[in-house]
């Protein structure tokens, strides 16, 4: 694997869809952000810093500064205060289909049949749509930060 759009297809797409197969896994949305949010680095390498580029690409993508917060929160148990209001790992939490004895009054969605993973405090954040959007994003650069052809 030498790019990004390699390590995209072999690595983070597998990864989302083991997420997709486990809705309301914390673990799955984890790793699928811990992966995304690494494709950076193979924008970066060899010449650029991967700092500068997650600034760049949060400024420019919602999605991708959620996927990079969430990969943090992960790796250090919070953000720190340079990437915004904290998160911890702890506020990253599985959202239960709306069936009755499962649903959660607040969290769960009226017609919502599988699930997913949320924030707490921002329940409309479902970190499935969230990583895919952050990797669509990431398909559409080229080099660094240019548009795609693809």
């Amino acid at each position: 694997m030498r790019d990004m759009l390699g390590y995209l297809d072999e690595i983070v797409e597998p990864t989302i869809k083991d997420f997709e197969e486990n809705r309301t896994s914390r673990r799955h949305a984890f790793l699928a952000c811990v992966a995304a949010f690494h494709a950076i680095d193979y924008l970066a390498y060899p010449k650029k810093s991967v700092g500068n580029l997650r600034r760049a690409f949060g400024r420019r993508s919602q999605d991708f500064l959620m996927v990079d917060r969430v990969a943090h929160a992960f790796k250090h148990v919070t953000t720190g205060p340079r990437d915004g209001p904290d998160l911890r790992m702890a506020d990253v939490i599985p959202r239960p289909p709306a069936f009755a004895g499962v649903m959660i009054c607040g969290l769960s969605f009226i017609g919502d049949t599988r699930g997913g993973v949320t924030i707490w405090g921002d329940h409309s954040v479902d970190l499935l749509g969230t990583v895919r959007r952050a990797v669509t994003f990431l398909r559409s650069l080229n080099g660094i930060g240019a548009p795609s052809a693809r």
